[in-house]
């Protein structure tokens, strides 16, 4: 159980790169995407709630074991979060690129009140940032397509 959570928590190991886990962490979302680019909305929504409440509880996990505080070699919160934004835009590579910048922007920024919900701390604070990032995402993601 616990190299499940490991492989879940790291994204499948992308977390324990050196320079910008969180980006590489990131880019799991794409290729779960590829992978399920085929699947309804519905199923779609069902894979990424999975990969919330999976997120919540192995990140939570990861971080008692080692004793740490919001690790950054956890990455299933941006995978998750960033996967629930490609459900909602086209994937083409415009799209992607645009929204990959947009996530990253605001994970690493963490304007308000990302901040404040990473301090909820254990799964949930892992959590919830992200989905907040990937929610900002979305809206400019969408101002920017209405004037370009």
């Amino acid at each position: 159980m616990h190299n499940i959570c490991f492989l879940l928590a790291t994204g499948f190991y992308t977390g324990k790169v050196k320079n910008a886990p969180g980006t590489f962490g990131t880019l799991v979302a794409v290729i779960l995407m590829l992978l399920t680019f085929s699947f309804g909305i519905t199923v779609k929504f069902f894979i990424f709630i999975i990969l919330f409440v999976a997120g919540i509880i192995v990140s939570e996990y990861y971080e008692k074991y080692y004793g740490l505080n919001d690790p950054s070699e956890v990455v299933i919160d941006e995978y998750a979060s960033y996967y629930m934004v490609l459900m909602f835009v086209p994937f083409a590579l415009i799209d992607v690129l645009l929204t990959f910048f947009l996530f990253r922007i605001f994970d690493i920024a963490k304007p308000y009140p990302i901040r404040k919900l990473e301090n909820i701390g254990g799964g949930v604070g892992i959590m919830l940032d992200d989905i907040v990032a990937a929610l900002y995402t979305l809206g400019i993601y969408y101002l920017v397509r209405i004037f370009v």
